[in-house]
């Protein structure tokens, strides 16, 4: 099997790992919001989604 050199890659290892760590997390993500009580659209558009968003970043901490 040949293999490649990692010279001159140095942008896309990163651009690979920041991938693999977004599609890490939106199953999480993703059951967050399942689980989370809803407001309604009108709500969250006043607010600019800033309860939705706080409510995500403090799940996303624990």
């Amino acid at each position: 099997m040949k293999t490649v050199s990692s010279a001159n890659l140095q942008g896309f290892r990163d651009d690979i790992d920041l991938y693999n760590e977004i599609r890490d997390k939106i199953p999480q993500l993703t059951n967050i919001l399942k689980d989370m009580y809803s407001l309604t659209t009108a709500i969250h558009s006043e607010s600019g989604f800033a309860e939705l968003i706080k409510a995500v970043e403090l799940r996303l901490m624990e």
